[in-house]
């Protein structure tokens, strides 16, 4: 008895492991899914004036779930804008733009602003358009020069 208890406790773990292994996989998104991506962020980089880093040539504590990342500055003021994962778990499918706290100064992950794009301006994948997300980032600095909070989700 206590046999059969052990191989049914250890299928169920294996079966457990399995399905999280799988899910893991499936949260990366496939290949063609972070290409595009990548590639809409790119665009934006271009429109932006900014500089598209893929998450490879980041350092591994740095480096976003899926996509890379574009760093810019506008206006003096810098910027990062990542693309969320859609398995995100309050903003899957939007951008997250990062904003430095003041003129000249890096972005940092303690300080500045950070926002989260409206589900009606862009959301990836069904309204990825490059040129309306640099449109929102250049909104956004504006905005957040002039004392104001950008747009964000609720």
């Amino acid at each position: 008895m206590q046999v059969f208890l052990a191989l049914v406790g250890g299928a169920i773990v294996l079966g457990t492991v399995v399905i999280l292994v799988r899910i893991s996989i499936k949260a990366l998104g496939t290949p063609a899914d972070r290409a595009a991506g990548n590639q809409m962020l790119q665009q934006t980089a271009a429109l932006l004036g900014g500089r598209y880093v893929d998450r490879r040539e980041m350092a591994w504590h740095r480096r976003p779930a899926q996509y890379g990342v574009v760093e810019g500055e506008l206006d003096g003021m810098s910027y990062q804008l990542y693309l969320m994962p859609w398995n995100a778990e309050d903003c899957g499918g939007a951008a997250m733009l990062a904003i430095a706290p003041w003129t000249g100064q890096p972005v940092s992950q303690m300080t500045g602003i950070r926002v989260f794009t409206p589900s009606e301006t862009f959301h990836w994948p069904d309204r990825a358009d490059p040129a309306v997300l640099a449109d929102y980032v250049r909104q956004a600095i504006a905005i957040t020069i002039t004392g104001g909070r950008p747009p964000s989700l609720p």
